[in-house]
């Protein structure tokens, strides 16, 4: 349960404390002073305390009338607490949950370059843990209320909602995303996140989960650009750890930041590169910077890897490279990488 519902039950709980209490007073105030049954006596308290207006079931003593106004004050000062404290209660909870929407939303609205993870079950968890690893700024749209307090003072912004509602994409900032995982556990729903986040943002780079094989081939005409089933990728990771376990580790290593300084990044070259339209012997990167170029992907798609010192460099090539962050970062600056 969140604070603010505790809070409100807690406020419930004095309030029928309060009235419990002043009928307890009432009840056997009634009987000692007037010697009255304690049915009259528990009836005369309720309509004091509630302040109806009927007149007194018996003639009071002096002592009673004493009584019951000072019984009057109690139960007209009890409803009022009651009141204050319960609009307090809904009221600021409201204010407050508004102030949040509105501080999460202007968060949103500055980001640039973002990823959108759709759902937080087990694969969307492992997706925002190596994203935050990777230092990235990512929004989670996520139904579950309950999970907003984990994300507090981390850069997760969570977008209470449904993924599928065109409304909690736009709010995550679609528009201005760069990638967006979906991570939803009904294929369905990953394809009409898909559909909906392509036709919002063309430019999008779209992955998706698929827990059987039938569904890979709808969700790569959704336009998705990678999917990946969970289950076979566990599978063939479980082979090669048997198979190759010291290339898997190393492998490990090498994309897990942080670990040991060598890295392997993505490195796009752009119009203005001076690398453009020269072979890889002419630019010397692995010379002059250390850089080493794995693998070249045209922006039609096609992959050439361990490419040979004579193969030319176009622009909208993205270039797979390995070695040092500083080695990286100089080479992403020669490429003029838009997202450097």
């Amino acid at each position: 349960m969140t604070a603010p519902g505790r809070r409100f039950y807690r406020h419930i709980i004095v309030v029928v404390g309060l009235y419990a209490l002043l009928l307890a007073i009432g009840w056997v105030g009634y009987v000692l002073i007037e010697g009255w049954s304690w049915t009259d006596s528990v009836y005369m308290t309720v309509i004091t305390i509630s302040t109806v207006g009927f007149g007194e079931i018996r003639p009071l003593s002096p002592a009673g009338r004493v009584f019951t106004g000072a019984m009057i004050i109690m139960g007209v000062s009890t409803t009022a607490y009651a009141f204050s404290t319960l609009a307090d209660v809904i009221v600021a909870g409201e204010f407050r949950s508004l102030i949040g929407r509105r501080r999460m939303q202007s968060r949103i609205d500055k980001l640039r370059g973002h990823f959108i993870v759709c759902g937080y079950g087990r694969v969307g968890e492992a997706v925002v843990h190596d994203l935050l690893a990777h230092n990235e700024e990512l929004v989670l749209i996520e139904l579950l209320a309950s999970l907003r307090p984990q994300f507090e003072n981390t850069k997760v912004i969570m977008v209470e909602g449904n993924a599928t509602d065109d409304n909690a994409l736009i709010q995550a900032g679609i528009e201005h995303a760069t990638g967006i995982c979906c991570c939803l556990p009904n294929d369905s729903d990953n394809v009409y996140v898909a559909l909906t986040a392509r036709a919002l943002n063309p430019n999008l780079t779209v992955i998706s989960r698929a827990n059987s094989p039938e569904s890979e081939r709808k969700l790569l005409i959704a336009g998705v650009d990678h999917v990946i089933n969970p289950y076979v990728t566990s599978g063939r990771r479980m082979v090669r750890q048997l198979v190759h376990p010291n290339i898997l580790e190393f492998m490990d290593v090498v994309m897990h930041r942080g670990e040991i300084d060598i890295l392997i990044e993505e490195i796009e070259i752009s119009e203005r590169s001076h690398l453009r339209d020269r072979t890889i012997s002419d630019t010397e990167v692995r010379k002059r910077l250390g850089a080493n170029i794995l693998a070249v992907r045209r922006p039609d798609g096609e992959t050439f890897v361990n490419p040979d010192v004579d193969f030319p460099l176009r622009a909208g090539d993205t270039l797979i490279t390995l070695g040092t962050p500083e080695q990286l970062v100089l080479l992403a600056t020669e490429a003029e990488d838009q997202k450097s």
